[in-house]
């Protein structure tokens, strides 16, 4: 590891152990669009985190098995919201997070202090690995309630990110995994399911994002054929 993280996190008010924690962390972050499926302008950008050397599958790995998640979650709410301060962004921001974590009131604290702008424009998007912690879950479900903040449903349909996950988390939004979108318009089984689905989400408020749109046959199935709200893809937009 080097001396600093590619995002310096001694820029903001850590507690020392805090910051010891992060600044082990060489990480940066890139930014995916989320795109109106109507009018195709941007309505938001998820941050990906992008640790130096190794992929996020395998730096997740490596801290769950020290049991410090936490630091990952910390780290991917503060240093997402830099870079996106930096770039000058002005949508929602989408902030992949654990069911398994939380942060204390004391970082959550200082997150407002250091971003008030970010108030009510925070999307928590809820991840598929790692087992649900049902009591941090309620701490930070009071959080974002709070903070006038939404929670989206990552990649439904793989993981722990399933029919009886919506009914837990009541999201704001699910977003289709890329396995449900991947070659849609020559898929009956995937076309049924989904009508089936955004229908079913619909008539309980919830808005639908499509992930993991390659081709144009893809998105012009998915704007001309289907209800869904939002749309994100490499056809669309990569990670920059």
């Amino acid at each position: 590891m080097g001396e600093t993280s590619v995002i310096d996190f001694r820029e903001l008010q850590f507690q020392q152990e805090d910051l010891e924690e992060l600044i082990q962390l060489e990480i940066d972050f890139v930014f995916q669009p989320i795109f109106d499926a109507k009018n195709l302008e941007i309505s938001a950008y998820e941050a990906l985190m992008r640790p130096k050397g190794k992929t996020p599958l395998t730096l997740i790995d490596e801290y769950q098995r020290m049991g410090k998640l936490h630091v990952i979650e910390l780290a991917t709410c503060f240093g997402a919201t830099m870079e996106y301060k930096r770039r000058g962004y002005s949508k929602d921001l989408c902030l992949n997070s654990f069911p398994s974590e939380v942060m204390s009131r004391d970082q959550i604290k200082l997150y407002f202090q250091q971003f008030p702008e970010m108030d009510g424009r925070i999307v928590v998007e809820m991840l598929e690995y790692t087992e649900l912690n049902k009591y941090k879950w309620s701490d930070k479900k009071d959080e974002i309630s709070y903070h006038e903040m939404r929670v989206s449903l990552d990649d439904y349909s793989t993981g722990n990110n399933d029919i009886s996950a919506v009914d837990f988390f009541l999201p704001h939004y699910v977003k289709f995994d890329i396995s449900m979108i991947s070659n849609v318009h020559n898929d009956e089984a995937k076309q049924a399911k989904i009508h089936e689905l955004v229908e079913q989400f619909h008539e309980r408020g919830i808005e639908v994002v499509a992930e993991g749109i390659e081709t144009v046959e893809e998105l012009e199935y998915l704007r001309k054929k289907t209800d869904i709200d939002y749309l994100q893809g490499f056809y669309l937009a990569m990670p920059a």
